[in-house]
């Protein structure tokens, strides 16, 4: 059974990770940016903490001990031989099956389960077990829509303006292949009629069944995201920098608070690596939480094993980007993005250095929201979805480098498609 994790477990803290920033509509889209630095000023991203979920644990086996091979062009006789290898384990050790949460299979060998801390030392003894990780949850608060005065929240508008952000990456692009983008995210708004939503190869973490999943985005981050990387070229609203590409919601937070577990996000993972094909992107506008082993390897092994593109936003709090999950996974299928802003002026709050590849635009970028509407929003999650829609045209070129940057010496290159 699926642990549900719902509102009410949670501490009375509150950390944002991102704060939007909306706009009225006109023309000349780089209007939007006239106060970018005084918008800039006012971010505050703290660091992404979760809490420790009592008698919770990511068991991950070692995969030279379990008694199949693990076959990545073969992934339901892997699933198969995987549920099989999970409940055989559980009835040596005596653990109930309806204790399992998530069982993984091409991002991990292993699963999750409530398991009581005082059997721990039984299975860690087991030479089949590699290593047992405590499960987290969290939450990224509402998202947060911070108005000036007299402005309204617009619906959609009969003038198409395209972002700064995707015309600093040299867009827009009709997007016309055979691939797609997962959005691993609080879902997408299936209705928005600026986008191309492919909810038939969707995923709900937090829902065991496929009938029970909610994919439709209770928060706004996914749906802005989306936008970011395809909205449609239709003559109204936005258009994103690979215009009409499926998009596929992934949803590893859920509620309007955005809640989350480790055990989640690693089963979104896994979904990716079982549903997608090579070639397909993952963003994963979520890199700045703190450090686990299992989402680092999960990421890391999807992305190699399934040559799926995984595209990182660096975080948020103005730290260097190897200290967090998982923007510190770096492989050769991997891609984390910092954010800079108009003038490609490096934003203070971006996460920096190693790991980072590319830099993006990520402050008072305007894209979709719920309920058919487009909102401003910054953030290295709004830079990541930049980078997303170029890799799924094709190679990523760069035109030149972020200014400001916290290392001189090194500063991230920006990317585009020309």
């Amino acid at each position: 059974m699926i642990y549900k994790f719902l509102t009410g477990y949670m501490k009375k803290f509150v950390y944002f990770i991102l704060i939007s920033f909306f706009l009225h509509a006109c023309a000349n889209e780089h209007e939007f940016g006239v106060s970018n630095e005084e918008d800039e000023e006012m971010l505050k991203f703290p660091v992404m903490k979760a809490e420790p979920i009592p008698d919770h644990y990511i068991i991950v086996f070692n995969e030279d001990r379990i008694s199949f091979r693990m076959d990545a062009d073969d992934l339901e006789g892997t699933e198969r031989l995987m549920v099989k290898e999970v409940e055989d384990f559980l009835k040596t050790h005596r653990v109930d099956p309806e204790s399992v949460q998530h069982i993984y299979s091409i991002a991990l060998p292993g699963f999750s389960a409530k398991v009581n801390a005082e059997r721990l030392p039984d299975l860690l003894v087991d030479p089949k077990v590699k290593y047992i990780e405590q499960d987290r949850r969290g939450e990224l608060g509402p998202f947060q829509v911070l108005k000036r005065p007299g402005q309204e929240e617009e619906q959609i508008v009969t003038t198409q303006v395209i972002p700064w952000g995707v015309a600093r990456a040299g867009g827009p692009f009709t997007y016309r292949g055979r691939h797609s983008v997962f959005v691993l995210d609080t879902g997408i708004d299936l209705a928005h009629p600026d986008l191309n939503v492919d909810d038939k190869k969707g995923f709900d973490a937090y829902n065991s069944k496929k009938k029970d999943y909610d994919l439709n985005d209770e928060h706004g981050h996914g749906t802005h995201v989306a936008g970011t990387i395809g909205a449609l070229d239709n003559h109204f609203g936005v258009v994103g920098v690979a215009a009409g590409v499926p998009v596929v919601p992934v949803k590893i937070f859920t509620g309007p608070r955005a809640e989350y577990t480790y055990s989640g996000l690693i089963a979104g993972i896994n979904h990716v690596g079982v549903r997608g094909i090579p070639g397909d992107v993952a963003n994963l506008s979520f890199g700045g939480f703190d450090d686990s082993r299992a989402l680092d390897e999960a990421v890391l092994r999807v992305s190699e094993k399934r040559r799926i593109w995984m595209v990182i936003a660096a975080g948020n709090s103005g730290l260097p980007a190897t200290s967090f999950s998982p923007a510190r996974v770096n492989g050769p299928f991997t891609i984390t993005v910092s954010a800079f802003q108009i003038g490609d002026r490096f934003a203070s709050f971006s996460h920096f250095g190693f790991p980072v590849k590319f830099s993006a635009p990520g402050v008072n970028v305007r894209s979709t929201w719920t309920n058919n509407r487009y909102v401003n929003s910054s953030g290295t999650s709004m830079a990541a979805p930049h980078v997303s829609g170029i890799r799924v045209l094709g190679e990523i070129e760069k035109d030149g480098y972020v200014l400001n940057h916290p290392i001189p010496e090194n500063p991230d290159p920006i990317a585009v498609r020309r």
